[in-house]
């Protein structure tokens, strides 16, 4: 049987070193975060929930026009674990693995995840891990497995599951990947403007 993976979509971050919410920013004629969220929408989730921050209201409106059920994050300056932590509680309890998306990579592709999840339905583990990895370098997004569900509800702070992977080298499935666009984010003004000009077909580095 087909295992059962949901996806979360981070965007509760509260964008300091921006200096704005860098996820309404536009790119392409629609703002970071819509991209990510049209990437998720085109692929099979069992279940799919965004956790959003500040602005609520116009954050919740970008999710419902991509038809992704959200929920806010009132802790969110207590890190990203936090947003972690609410999305477990909401996700359906019967997941295989879930599948941690950031809001603030909009090149994030479907072939990517596509990936991902054929690598994940390959092992039987539940406490395998997919790790995308640009020149040896971990990155995001990652898949865990429904092993890990306890101890991702047990993190704090701002580290996510890096702490995990690191202390659980033998479970990690790394899978090499050479198009490094998908894991463009943006967490600073000049970063953003960089953004704007690969879209812009200026800068493919």
């Amino acid at each position: 049987m087909l295992k059962r993976v949901g996806a979360v979509i981070l965007a509760a971050g509260l964008s300091q070193r921006m200096g704005q919410q860098k996820l309404l920013l536009p790119l392409n004629g629609k703002v970071l975060l819509a991209h990510v969220l049209t990437t998720a929408k085109q692929l099979v989730w069992a279940d799919c929930i965004a956790v959003i921050g500040e602005p609520q209201q116009r954050l919740a409106q970008v999710c419902s026009q991509h038809h992704i059920r959200w929920i806010f994050n009132p802790a969110r300056a207590e890190g990203q674990t936090s947003s972690i932590r609410l999305a477990l509680q909401q996700l359906d309890p019967q997941l295989d693995g879930i599948l941690f998306l950031l809001g603030d990579q909009p090149f994030i592709s479907v072939k990517l995840v596509q990936t991902m999840l054929d690598q994940f339905f390959l092992h039987d583990s539940a406490n395998t891990i997919i790790v995308p990895q640009y020149l040896g370098k971990n990155c995001s997004p990652v898949l865990f497995g429904a092993g890990w569900r306890k101890d991702l509800g047990a993190l704090d702070g701002d580290e996510g599951g890096r702490r995990i992977i690191r202390a659980n080298p033998d479970s990690v499935i790394p899978l090499e990947w050479s198009e490094p666009q998908d894991f463009y984010d943006s967490d600073t003004w000049e970063q953003y403007q960089w953004l704007l000009r690969v879209s812009a077909g200026q800068d493919d580095e």
